[in-house]
């Protein structure tokens, strides 16, 4: 893998592409980083979202901007505070889009901060309007959510939270169907953000960022079972020279 310096998006700073393919068509739903508002509070050098974007192509040269498609001012359950609606993913079910995406929740009376939360909203085409619930995903605590429904029409949902967890969703993709459970036989640290879940064949390729040295690298697991156990296999992506930290990511047939 050389460099890639031919990026698709050139009106603003985005991060955490989720790749789908809807319609024949490919989208991509991003992240959105602006500069920080001052007099909030916020770190300059950190991250600040407050949107998602989604795009769209058939060739994947020329792209389409839908828009922003969700501000953490349409969900009642975020802190908008805190400019944390970080890495998101789209999955189709029954001719509706399910949109999952992380952020600070509002805190408590008394607390520090109100922690991470995985929220959903739901569209009815990929480009939206998406309408978000008002309450986060019961049960889930972290970031960074991939969701992934196997052949059966199980959907699982993958986060990170200094580990990588996996849960099992309702049919009705707003609700758990198991508790969370920490994925075993991954590494112990350097587990940060970003895992990806897809099925090729029969085997189940978990594909993750992981800090080995300095800066992460993409590493993937293969296992039978989409809720393991994995067995870690290689590295896909080895880290950059150039310090750059994130490797997220996603892997889709087109």
């Amino acid at each position: 893998m050389l460099n890639a310096q031919n990026p698709i998006i050139r009106d603003q700073f985005s991060a955490d592409p989720s790749a789908r393919v809807f319609n024949g068509r490919m989208y991509v739903f991003s992240s959105h980083d602006i500069k920080a508002p001052e007099g909030k509070g916020l770190r300059p050098e950190w991250f600040c979202m407050e949107d998602y974007y989604v795009y769209s192509s058939e060739n994947l040269v020329d792209w389409t901007n839908h828009g922003m498609i969700l501000s953490q001012y349409d969900v009642p359950w975020v802190d908008s505070a805190t400019y944390s609606m970080w890495a998101p993913d789209c999955i189709e079910k029954d001719g509706k889009y399910y949109f999952y995406f992380p952020a600070n929740k509002i805190k408590e009376e008394g607390a520090k901060w109100g922690g991470f939360g995985i929220g959903v909203a739901v569209a009815d085409s990929p480009e939206g309007p998406y309408v978000a619930q008002a309450e986060p995903i019961k049960g889930i605590h972290g970031i960074d959510p991939n969701v992934f429904i196997d052949k059966d029409g199980q959907a699982y949902i993958y986060y990170s939270l200094g580990q990588i967890f996996v849960a099992k969703l309702k049919d009705n993709m707003l609700e758990l169907d198991s508790e969370p459970q920490a994925i075993a036989n991954l590494p112990e640290k350097g587990m940060k953000e970003g895992p990806w879940l897809f099925e090729r064949e029969g085997l189940y390729y978990l594909t993750l960022p992981h800090v080995e040295n300095e800066t992460e690298r993409l590493e993937y697991a293969i296992a039978d079972n989409p809720m393991g156990p994995f067995k870690m296999a290689g590295v896909i992506m080895d880290e950059s020279p150039s310090g750059c930290w994130t490797n997220h990511h996603s892997i889709v047939e087109y």
